[in-house]
């Protein structure tokens, strides 16, 4: 949010007003609503900047190459501003749980798009394949520079990889699209990496910093359960454990270029006033 403070005055005389004046400056200005929180957004770890509806990182594997940990950061009131709320849990937890390169045993599934760069398929084209060969395309990913995502341009008919699958409605192509869900040939593909569907998993969830309200944590665990219906929880299942947190966003390097001149600017002109007290005030 753009903060604006203009005709503020403070005698050139006083110190302290001067140092106010600067304090004011660096102050962030939060939105009303982050205020309502009873815990405040925790710092980014994922470095979570503005425009992105979520960011995951930390992803963890066990010695046998199996997730077991990973931490999803969503921006403060992600339950008010995101359209679809669940859409994102369920991505983002999927990715957690396996469908990203992070993972050893999901990355060594992958293979260029035969025809890559020709016919509309994108140069730097990947696919996963249960048996490393064309004839086991399960789906077709965006190059490598987008994130490990579905590609929503892939048909399942020539040019692309014959799977019979249009993934154009696909829940993990990188642009959200309301109202997409997990579906079985998602489930498919991580069952292949990791065995979920015969292990089953169990997903436990911690609330760092207690973040998350009541209605945020209700879209997670509703997508915990989207998971689990795929891979059922079983007593002996591996344990996957989520941590979630409603973070302050990390400002966008053009962001940091313009706060930086901003701050440099406003430093200028407060040594260039304060030499000329001529008129005893200073306006910021």
């Amino acid at each position: 949010m753009a903060a604006t403070r203009a005709g503020v005055h403070f005698p050139i005389g006083r110190k302290l007003g001067l140092a106010c004046a600067v304090a004011l400056l660096a102050l962030p200005v939060a939105p009303a609503q982050a205020q309502q929180k009873e815990n405040p957004p925790v710092p980014s770890v994922c470095k979570l900047t503005a425009g992105q509806t979520a960011s995951t990182c930390l992803f963890t594997a066990n010695a046998a190459g199996l997730p077991v940990f990973a931490r999803t950061e969503f921006p403060d009131e992600f339950d008010v501003t995101n359209p679809d709320p669940l859409n994102t849990a369920e991505h983002e937890l999927f990715h957690a749980i396996g469908f990203t390169v992070a993972y050893a045993r999901f990355g060594a599934k992958l293979i260029p798009t035969p025809g890559a760069g020709a016919g509309g398929i994108p140069a730097g084209s990947r696919s996963y394949s249960n048996n490393g060969k064309a004839g086991g395309i399960l789906m077709t990913l965006v190059p490598a520079a987008d994130g490990t995502h579905a590609d929503p341009g892939a048909t399942g008919a020539a040019p692309w990889p014959a799977t019979g699958y249009d993934q154009a409605n696909d829940i993990m192509q990188p642009n959200q699209v309301v109202g997409n869900r997990l579906n079985a040939l998602d489930a498919i593909i991580l069952d292949d990496a990791f065995g979920w569907g015969t292990s089953g998993i169990q997903i436990n969830i911690i609330n760092v910093g207690g973040t998350l309200d009541a209605t945020d944590l209700k879209f997670l665990t509703d997508a915990i359960a989207a998971v689990n219906a795929f891979y059922p929880s079983k007593k002996d299942s591996p344990v996957f454990t989520w941590a979630v947190a409603e973070v302050g966003l990390v400002p966008e390097a053009g962001t940091w270029v313009t706060m930086v001149i901003g701050f440099g600017l406003a430093g200028a002109a407060l040594r260039r006033r304060a030499a000329d007290r001529r008129d005893g005030m200073i306006e910021i």
